[in-house]
């Protein structure tokens, strides 16, 4: 018997037996776009949780959107989710199914999701999850099980998208990191691992404020100028505009008058510190200081290791100025109910 919950192309719910509990806020994602009347909380990642409602129309231009970028609008797709149906992520998985006719698959949401291999046989034609979850369905060597994933949710640590691209060329799938909010019914652009640049989804249009911050417009959606946290750089390609994603506005650290991206920076220093982190999961942050204002400081998850600290700042002191000055661990890093890491 499976595990998973299931819908049918035909819209047919077949739940898991025994009645789980975690299955109920899928059936309300049912029962929501039966009734014309979707919608889903935020994050809780930038303030507090609040509930977002939508025209069902929104949600149908966001799942035709999904199925053009991917090449998924031509066939039966057989999809698999393990998001938690809580937030938008999970809701739109469900919503697509029934806007598109999929199969979808979705296994109990978890940092350690079970993923079982298709009924029928062959690899599932589309899979999402967090980038928690991705690690651990590569550890268990369930990458093969489908031939796209597209991971989201949060940022993807450096160290663990190096990991994903060797297993996935190994697996023979492919994986995107998608970016998008709440607000815009999930992603509104994706990048294949490996590559910097965020490319959007049809219908929608890009445009940087005077902040340097995100603007999207995405009227199919109903959304209009809708200015983001998130900075970036804008890049003409040949078939658009495209973006580097730099951070959020609010994650800038001011050290000696220098403006400092940390996820951009994290970026930078992986490639030297993955090789003597190992699965300790680290960022940067801007601590109070004296002279500089804010000190550049990397905080790494797990007991205190003093001879690390050494390798870490030594392995960081060719970035000059905008080398980590301190190194602080935290047993267990704090996370938003969706996943993501606090910045604290």
């Amino acid at each position: 018997m499976s595990r998973a919950w299931r819908i049918s192309a035909s819209g047919e719910v077949a739940p898991p037996s025994g009645g789980e509990p975690w299955t109920a806020p899928l059936e309300e994602s049912v029962i929501q776009w039966r009734e014309r009347r979707p919608c889903a909380s935020t994050s809780g990642s930038t303030g507090p949780p609040r509930e977002c409602r939508y025209a069902p129309q929104a949600v149908e231009a966001s799942a035709h959107a999904t199925a053009r970028h991917f090449g998924l609008d031509f066939r039966t797709v057989c999809a698999w989710s393990a998001l938690p149906a809580t937030g938008t992520g999970g809701r739109m998985m469900v919503w697509r199914a029934l806007v598109l006719g999929w199969d979808l698959s979705v296994a109990e949401p978890s940092a350690c999701p079970v993923m079982e291999a298709r009924r029928e046989g062959g690899a599932y034609d589309f899979a999402v999850a967090t980038p928690m979850q991705a690690r651990h369905l590569m550890a268990t060597d369930a990458l093969p099980l489908s031939k796209q994933w597209l991971l989201g949710g949060a940022p993807l640590p450096p160290g663990l998208e190096v990991q994903l691209m060797e297993q996935a060329q190994a697996s023979g799938c492919t994986i995107h990191h998608g970016f998008g909010m709440t607000e815009t019914l999930t992603h509104i652009a994706t990048r294949p691992l490996g590559s910097a640049l965020y490319r959007p989804l049809p219908g929608i249009a890009l445009s940087s404020g005077a902040s340097g911050g995100l603007v999207v417009d995405a009227p199919e959606r109903g959304v209009v100028q809708l200015q983001t946290e998130d900075a970036v750089e804008l890049v003409e390609t040949e078939n658009g505009v495209a973006f580097r994603w730099l951070g959020r506005l609010d994650d800038v650290i001011n050290s000696g008058g220098l403006k400092v991206h940390p996820a951009a920076l994290e970026r930078t220093l992986s490639e030297r510190l993955v090789p003597f982190m190992g699965s300790r999961r680290w960022y940067l942050v801007g601590r109070e200081d004296g002279l500089l204002g804010q000190r550049i400081t990397l905080v790494v998850e797990g007991p205190e290791d003093g001879p690390l600290a050494e390798r870490v700042l030594s392995a960081s002191a060719s970035e000059g100025t905008l080398r980590p000055r301190a190194v602080e661990f935290k047993l267990t890093f704090s996370m938003t109910p969706t996943g993501k890491v606090r910045r604290i």
